[in-house]
C-alpha cells in the first residue's frame, strides 16, 4: 500500500520550491539589468506584490466584472454562506456574482476583505446542496488564508506567465516587418527559465491546498459525496466559448476548478478525478 505524503510535509516542500522561483526572479533581474535599473525594477515588483495581496478583493471585482449581491437578491446563497462562515468561525465574506455562464467559483482577499465570487452559470445549474458544497470549499479557502498564500507563492510564476503572454502577442508578422522580432524572443527567453524554476513549487502548494479545502468543506457540510458530485458537474460543464471565464485567466489559481482560459501553461489544480476519489473515500470512513 502506498502511503500519502502528509499535508504539512507537502506544504513545507512547496514553500521551499517557491523560494527557488523567487531566486530565479531576482537572478534574472540582477543579471539582465544595470544595477540602478535592477533596484528600481526590484522595488516595483515588491510594490506590485504588496498591492496584489492587499487589494486582492478589488482586483477580483475588476477582472471578473463581479457584482456584489445581498440577501434580497439571492437569499439561499447569502444565508448558506453566512451559516458556513459561522460554522468555520470567521467573518462572513462578501458574496458577488460573475456574469458568466461557465459554472465556477473563486475566492479572493483575506480577513474582513474576503470575497466569494460565483458565476451565474453555477447559480443556475446547481441545486441548494451542491451550492452549499461549493460555498463550503470557498469558505475553507478564506479560513485558511489561501488567497494571500497562493498570491505570494505564485508571484514569480505569474510574472513569467505575463512575460510569456506578452511574447506570444508580440510574435506576429508586424514584428518581422517592423524589425522588432527580438522583443518577443527576448521575453520568451526570460520567461521560460522563470516558469521552469517557479511552477513546480506553485503547483505542489496549490494542489495541496485544494485537497485541504475539499476535506475542510466536506467536514463543514458533513457530506463529502455532494462535493464530489459538484466537482464532477463543474469539470464536465459544457460552456459556450463566448461566455467562458477568459477574464478570470489571471485568477485561475483561485477558482474551484480551472476555467477554460488561464495565463499559466499548466493547471494548478489537482486532477478532478483524484479529488472525487478522495472525497468518496472520506465518505466511506
Amino acid at each position: 500500500m502506498v502511503r500519502s505524503v502528509p499535508l504539512q510535509t507537502r506544504m513545507v516542500a512547496a514553500l521551499a520550491l517557491s523560494l527557488v522561483g523567487y531566486g530565479a526572479l531576482v537572478g534574472i533581474v540582477v543579471m539582465l539589468l544595470p544595477p540602478q535599473l535592477a533596484v528600481i525594477v526590484g522595488c516595483a515588483l515588491v510594490a506590485a506584490l504588496v498591492v496584489v495581496v492587499h487589494e486582492a478583493d478589488r482586483i477580483a471585482y475588476l477582472l471578473t466584472s463581479a457584482v456584489s449581491i445581498d440577501h434580497d437578491q439571492h437569499p439561499t446563497a447569502y444565508r448558506t454562506l453566512h451559516r458556513l462562515a459561522q460554522q468555520a468561525g470567521i467573518a462572513t465574506p462578501a458574496l458577488a456574482v460573475i456574469p458568466s455562464d461557465e459554472p465556477n467559483a473563486l475566492t479572493a482577499g483575506r480577513g474582513d476583505r474576503a470575497v466569494v465570487c460565483v458565476t451565474l452559470g453555477l447559480l443556475k445549474a446547481f441545486d441548494d446542496d451542491e451550492l452549499e458544497a461549493v460555498l463550503a470549499h470557498e469558505i475553507a479557502h478564506v479560513s485558511n488564508g489561501d488567497s494571500a498564500v497562493m498570491t505570494v507563492a505564485s508571484f514569480p510564476a505569474t510574472v513569467g506567465a505575463v512575460l510569456l503572454s506578452l511574447s506570444r502577442r508580440a510574435f506576429d508578422w508586424k514584428a518581422l516587418v517592423l524589425g522588432y522580432m527580438f522583443v518577443p524572443i527576448y521575453l520568451a527567453v526570460v520567461s521560460l527559465p522563470l516558469l521552469l524554476a517557479s511552477l513546480p513549487g506553485t503547483v505542489v502548494l496549490s494542489r495541496s491546498r485544494e485537497y485541504a479545502a475539499d476535506r475542510a468543506a466536506a467536514t463543514l457540510t458533513g457530506d463529502p459525496t455532494t462535493l464530489a458530485l459538484a466537482l464532477g458537474k463543474l469539470h464536465g460543464a459544457d460552456t459556450p466559448p463566448e461566455t467562458d471565464l477568459r477574464a478570470v485567466a489571471g485568477l485561475s489559481a483561485f477558482a474551484i476548478v480551472p476555467p477554460a482560459s488561464s495565463l499559466l501553461p499548466l493547471s494548478l489544480h489537482p486532477p478532478t478525478a483524484e479529488r472525487i476519489r478522495r472525497l468518496k473515500a472520506m465518505a466511506e470512513e
